[in-house]
């Protein structure tokens, strides 16, 4: 064994030896004796800390060594073993050696050792027994996270916001919601939609439902689909929505819409226009229900166009503009007229005279 190996077999963790039974007078003992290595252990700790600032890191982790080794058990120092292996400063880089210390530490309630222990699972992926295992970063940053240690809550959000983990309850459900994890948001829909284990509530169901469905999530899609089929979708969440972002047409086709006009004709606008985008990602069940909605919704644009067309429109010059919305209101005349409505003509426009 050459003096590097002696040097790493001597910073391998050891188990702590239990107390033998002795008398009241040599525990005394042993506690004053443990005491003073506990203080000499700390005083090794802070003089290497100090060396570290300076950037002495062979000195540093020198006095890191006398410090495990007076007391094996001492938290911060096995962190600070691990640390000086990670970053190759004052030993040589080891990662086995690393995550070897950061667990001795981390088993004892080290929040620090805690959080970079997961953050060896997140990132290293050097041989055999250094893969990367999401599952068990979490448990670790999990941990350092429940003692109010915020980078370790951060790196949890980004697992579930990713959907590398799987959120254990529904504090993480949310949590990885509100990062953007489609799959969560889906989740949260259907159970404020159903009210499992929640309140009903169905303008949250909308909400984290198109959170999902703006995410090409094709069972949020077709869930939000129906939600506006069925009527379920309440007219004042809109003023919630920013209109000018992006992919926001179902909340522009109800936009101005009283609320009987929103629940008779808005509600398929925009069902349509969600039907549309999942079963342009292949699904059967959004082209079927987008088959059966086109005839309602084409005689529910015929009416809108007849209600609208009693108003005086001034068009300007543009006289494309003018044949354009003539034509449109004769089409909608024909198309309620086959329909078997009755559409009278009334002042400037037409109306329904006689609804089926």
């Amino acid at each position: 064994m050459n003096a590097g190996e002696e040097k790493h077999a001597a910073l391998v963790p050891v188990q702590s030896t239990g107390l033998t039974r002795v008398g009241p007078k040599s525990l005394a003992a042993r506690g004053r004796a443990d005491l003073r290595t506990q203080e000499e252990a700390e005083e090794w700790l802070r003089k290497g800390l100090e060396l570290r600032e300076q950037g002495r890191y062979e000195e540093a982790f020198g006095y890191f060594e006398r410090g495990i080794q007076l007391k094996p058990n001492h938290p911060e120092i096995q962190f600070m073993l691990g640390l000086s292996f990670s970053g190759g400063e004052g030993a040589p880089r080891d990662n086995a050696m690393a995550r070897a210390w950061y667990r001795k530490a981390a088993e004892q309630g080290l929040k620090e050792a805690q959080y970079n222990l997961g953050l060896s699972y997140y990132g290293w992926d050097d041989g055999p027994g250094l893969r990367q295992n999401y599952e068990e970063a979490a448990d670790w940053f999990r941990k350092a996270a429940e003692q109010g240690y915020e980078r370790a809550q951060g790196r949890l959000d980004l697992l579930l916001g990713e959907g590398m983990v799987v959120a254990q309850d529904d504090v993480e459900t949310h949590r990885a919601a509100d990062h953007g994890n489609k799959d969560a948001q889906r989740v949260l829909g259907s159970r404020y939609r159903d009210g499992q284990g929640v309140p009903q509530d169905y303008a949250q169901a909308t909400s984290w439902y198109r959170k999902a469905a703006l995410q090409e999530d094709l069972s949020a899609q077709i869930n939000l689909a129906q939600m506006y089929s069925q009527g379920l979708v309440p007219r004042s969440l809109y003023c919630h929505f920013d209109f000018s972002e992006a992919n926001c047409e179902d909340a522009q086709a109800t936009l101005g819409l009283d609320e009987d006009v929103y629940l008779r004709h808005g509600c398929k606008e925009a069902a349509a226009y969600w039907y549309s985008r999942a079963a342009q990602q292949g699904s059967d069940t959004a082209k079927s229900a987008l088959a059966e909605l086109q005839p309602l919704l084409t005689l529910e644009r015929a009416k809108r166009t007849i209600e609208m067309s009693g108003a005086h429109f001034n068009f300007g010059p543009d006289v494309d503009a003018r044949k354009k919305y003539y034509a449109a209101v004769q089409e909608a005349v024909r198309a309620l007229t086959d329909a078997g409505y009755r559409v009278k003509s009334a002042g400037w426009g037409y109306e329904l005279e006689d609804i089926q």
